[in-house]
């Protein structure tokens, strides 16, 4: 896939609207790229999360403990959004359904943008300040009495 097309698939999530042209095409210089096999597992759940995959092509299932799908990544998705940010562990597994490339994100080369660039770090502070409280409100209206 062209960079232009990679810088396009990036632009399409939240996550990385904040970021310049330039600062996209910069990460995905510095981004690792992986192809699986059908079948393949990419993480198991309590691994460590440290990085973030953008699907460029193939499916991806996320599966609870029980093996059942809990989520089909397609093309243009990301698997781990939080992974770019912060430590934690996988909360599913990862299995390729068909062959799949990904382009890998790791949490270090989006922490280094970041703080090359403090007004993007502020801007996507605010994009997920918000994102949490619309989240909160959302929850607290689900605990509210219907009239």
């Amino acid at each position: 896939m062209a960079l232009d097309d990679e810088i396009a698939l990036l632009r399409r999530l939240d996550f990385f609207d904040v970021f310049e042209q330039d600062q996209l095409r910069l990460m995905l210089f510095a981004a690792d790229r992986r192809v699986l096999r059908p079948h393949e597992i990419l993480f198991m759940r309590g691994d460590a999360a440290q990085e973030g995959y953008l699907v460029q092509s193939g499916l991806v299932a996320l599966l609870s403990d029980d093996s059942q799908v809990v989520e089909q990544v397609r093309p243009g998705m990301l698997i781990g959004e939080y992974a770019l940010l912060t430590p934690g562990e996988r909360l599913t597994t990862a299995v390729a359904r068909e062959a799949t490339s990904l382009i890998v994100l790791p949490r270090k080369l989006i922490v280094r943008l970041l703080t090359e660039y403090p007004d993007v770090a502020a801007a996507l502070r605010q994009k997920l300040v918000s994102r949490a409280e619309s989240f909160k409100n959302a929850i607290e209206k689900i605990g509210e009495p219907r009239l």
